[in-house]
């Protein structure tokens, strides 16, 4: 049986949603990162990088979102990861995939995590500043390419899931995230999926903070 290993509302809800989606006969096996589980050895021998998720499979260990999510989409071939029918709706897929990991996750990492840039505490409001004015940028594209549908095609993909995990954590730094009905729409065709409501569920998320703040 596959182990995903994940923590509540992190990043690694994309790939939990994708495992519901696929119909996967999966263990999801919960490391608080607010606890600091993730530095511990029994952690470490699973992940060395210390992030989540990690996917264990009967052929070893898989980390990173990106390799994940095509793992899944290869061996499952369903919706909610990366498509498979179409190659270049795949391709697009994964450069929002891409884009996502590698630069908005970023901008994120140095609101919450300064220290991870710098050892000089001086500089951190600054990193934490400059953090949240890329992320209203990156935000304003996310919303232009949401459209009236899917981020990709005509289907639902793990860039959709990405996008509703990163609208969570904007209300969570308190971004006004009533700027963005089109991403807001798509959070709420998002919610109607079984797969979605299913890890809402098991990470005892809570829906508030998929809307905009009232």
């Amino acid at each position: 049986m596959l182990k995903l290993f994940h923590s509540p509302g992190a990043c690694s809800m994309i790939s939990h949603i994708a495992l519901e989606e696929a119909g996967a006969d999966f263990e999801p096996v919960r490391v608080m990162l607010a606890e600091g589980e993730h530095l511990k050895p029994e952690y470490l021998a699973i992940n060395p990088h210390a992030r989540v998720p990690a996917l264990a499979t009967e052929r070893g260990t898989i980390t990173e979102n990106i390799a994940i999510l095509n793992y899944i989409a290869d061996r499952f071939k369903a919706a909610g990861s990366v498509p498979r029918d179409d190659a270049f709706e795949g391709a697009k897929c994964n450069e929002l995939l891409g884009w996502f990991a590698s630069t908005v996750h970023i901008a994120f990492a140095q609101v919450w995590r300064a220290a991870r840039f710098t050892d000089d505490e001086s500089v951190y409001p600054a990193i934490q500043q400059g953090g949240r004015q890329a992320l209203e940028k990156h935000f304003e594209e996310i919303e232009d390419r949401c459209g009236e549908g899917w981020l990709v095609g005509d289907r639902f993909t793990a860039a959709d899931s990405y996008a509703l995990t990163f609208f969570r954590w904007g209300n969570r730094i308190n971004l006004d995230m009533s700027r963005f009905p089109r991403w807001a729409a798509l959070n709420q065709r998002l919610l109607k999926q079984q797969s979605v409501q299913r890890v809402i569920e098991h990470e005892q998320l809570g829906t508030e903070l998929f809307r905009p703040a009232a």
